[in-house]
């Protein structure tokens, strides 16, 4: 097996095909650190802690490995959906879309989200700025982000010193091999007035409109994710068990701590013990769920099902973000097109009905890519392409993670809420027109037969088809979000004794941008000693503080990631916050829950 250097000093694996994973564990087995699912945050916080073998490390995940084409090869991306390597969860009618249920699927397998289209999107200096306004945390604005990435980041092109990094675990590039059809997207994006940017990672994040090809963390064919270039090369070291297919149920209590986590494993219950910290990294739909189940939020929501509180946060499960994807289609000329699943170039922008930072993002994707609804409405010829705006919700139309059941294998019930707010019809509809205006334009011409949908500017066709058009871009997060209001789960500066978010759930409400990425230097990474020699040690803490994946919103150009709760088991005795390569992770990243009284 090859190996490259991965970023704490540590042999990082180079996409071995097999890995040494536990296929049990002993029930009230324990371990000093739990981290729970196997996504971009969590992979960072295993790999960390693992790093020192004196700490010993449980890193569970539902789904399983990640050894499979669709998951290496991301123009085989598609074929993750509906499949074992997702949840596959199903919004609740909702009455601003005609009543539609949305399919809402989130990653599942090593890796987590990491079986998407392989886009690299660092964020937006106005998300990471927005998330340091709403914790009170300089640590967590773009300054620290900008230098967080320059330690992950081993970039494959022109040098950018102030903003793109070098001999980083994650080997990113521009895409390959840029088709004529995207080139012509981008031609088409230049005149309606859009400055063309080399990087859609470097000074396109410091403007509020831009063009550029995207980004892609694939090396060699294959996609690099955290998992790899965190966790497996450590697999199989005697302090670290890597347990595949085994569903985190509730995290377990002793009093106002958390003591480890239920699992059911092979159809067994089984209890794990953590002496240290429990890191809750299972999405936004994910993570709510399993702090509610033991008492940790909304005591309204609780009490219908006999769950006693142990602490009443009302912003747990809340705040349910994402962005609405709309699908633009033409038929296409019988001309030379790109494989159908990847797009190459990226369209971000603001407008009047969304002024500031960039409140639209918008990728062409090389084939029909629509909902069911629209596609009934307006059939999609076999020759496609389609443009693909997105925008993030206002603060009307954000949704929320409730609880089915106090079963705890039992889904939650997910409310997307998208359109309750009437201002983003209105900014729906200028997305729409904008990816008319580029789609309709004379670059792209050589391949655009005729317009197939919405095909008009009439208003009452246009609203239709946006409530038969919306979909999820897949970018849930917010549900156990960062920040100082009565709604916050997680506040700064540090970690407490229950819970410790570390992907995108805990986004506060400004978030414009995909989430995958930013999770990489934002999660909180509890680290050990020695792992991280930059990194403070936390105070110690004698109440819960439930902690839950939390995180300031982003905008809609480009993205931050992942969040992980954490729900520390004792006083951590030289634990601190390490994350991927990230300062965030060092001192801010890892923020307290707030505390009520019980």
């Amino acid at each position: 097996m090859s190996t490259e250097p991965g970023h704490d000093g540590t042999a990082a694996a180079a996409h071995p095909r097999r890995l040494d994973l536990a296929d049990r564990i002993d029930d009230g087995e324990s371990f000093d650190y739990i981290v729970c699912g196997a996504g971009s945050a969590s992979s960072v916080v295993a790999g960390r802690l693992a790093a020192d073998p004196d700490v010993t490390v449980l890193l569970v995940e539902s789904g399983g490995d990640d050894d499979a084409d669709s998951v290496r090869d991301p123009d085989l991306w598609p074929l993750n959906l509906g499949g074992e390597r997702t949840w596959g969860h199903v919004t609740e009618p909702n009455p601003y879309l005609d009543d539609r249920r949305l399919d809402y699927a989130t990653g599942r397998g090593l890796g987590g989200g990491a079986i998407n289209a392989g886009v690299w999107a660092c964020g937006h200096r106005s998300d990471w700025d927005s998330f340091a306004e709403a914790t009170g945390d300089p640590d967590w604005g773009y300054a620290h982000a900008l230098e967080m990435y320059r330690r992950i980041e081993d970039w494959q092109s022109t040098a950018d010193p102030e903003r793109r990094g070098s001999g980083g675990p994650m080997r990113i590039r521009p895409a390959q091999d840029v088709h004529a059809l995207f080139t012509s997207y981008l031609d088409g994006a230049q005149s309606m007035g859009f400055p063309r940017f080399d990087s859609s990672n470097g000074a396109m994040m410091e403007k509020d409109t831009g063009c550029a090809v995207r980004e892609e963390n694939i090396h060699a064919g294959q996609r690099q994710t955290p998992f790899r270039a965190y966790v497996a090369g450590l697999a199989g070291r005697p302090n670290l068990t890597v347990l595949p297919h085994a569903t985190v149920s509730r995290v377990l209590l002793a009093g106002r701590r958390a003591a480890g986590v239920e699992i059911v494993h092979d159809g067994r219950t089984l209890r794990a013990n953590a002496s240290q910290e429990v890191v809750l990294s299972l999405g936004a739909i994910g993570t709510p769920a399993v702090l509610m189940r033991p008492g940790i939020g909304d005591e309204a929501e609780l009490r219908p099902f006999g769950i006693p509180i142990v602490q009443h946060l009302p912003g747990v499960g809340r705040n349910l973000d994402d962005h609405m994807r709309l699908g633009c289609v033409w038929e296409a000329k019988n001309v030379p097109m790109p494989g159908p699943t990847r797009s190459q170039a990226v369209c971000m922008w603001t407008d009047d009905t969304r002024p500031g930072a960039p409140e639209f993002v918008m990728y062409l994707s090389p084939a029909a890519s629509v909902s069911a609804e629209s596609a009934a409405r307006f059939p999609p010829p076999a020759r496609s392409f389609t443009l693909m705006p997105a925008m993030r919700p206002r603060g009307g139309s954000r949704g929320r993670v409730h609880l089915a059941s106090a079963d705890p294998l039992a889904g939650p019930r997910n409310e997307t809420n998208f359109l309750a707010d009437p201002d983003d019809l209105r900014s729906a509809l200028s997305a729409v027109a904008m990816a008319r205006e580029i789609g309709n334009s004379a670059a792209l011409r050589p391949f655009a037969e005729r317009e197939v949908s919405p095909a008009t500017s009439s208003r009452s066709v246009c609203e239709e088809f946006v409530q038969n058009s919306v979909e999820t871009f897949w970018y849930q997060s917010g549900t156990a979000r960062m920040g100082r209001d009565g709604l916050a789960v997680v506040d700064t500066p540090w970690a407490p004794d229950f819970a410790r978010p570390s992907d995108r759930q805990r986004s506060p409400p400004r978030r414009r941008a995909s989430p995958g990425r930013p999770a990489v230097p934002y999660h909180p990474a509890p680290s050990c000693p020695g792992a991280a020699p930059r990194l403070r040690r936390p105070p110690r803490y004698s109440a819960v503080r439930p902690h839950a994946a939390a995180g300031p919103a982003r905008s809609a150009g480009m993205a931050p990631g992942p969040a992980s709760t954490v729900a520390h088991s004792g006083s951590p005795s030289a634990s601190s916050p390490a994350g991927s390569a990230s300062r965030h992770a060092s001192t801010a990243a890892v923020r307290r829950m707030r505390t009520r009284p019980g």
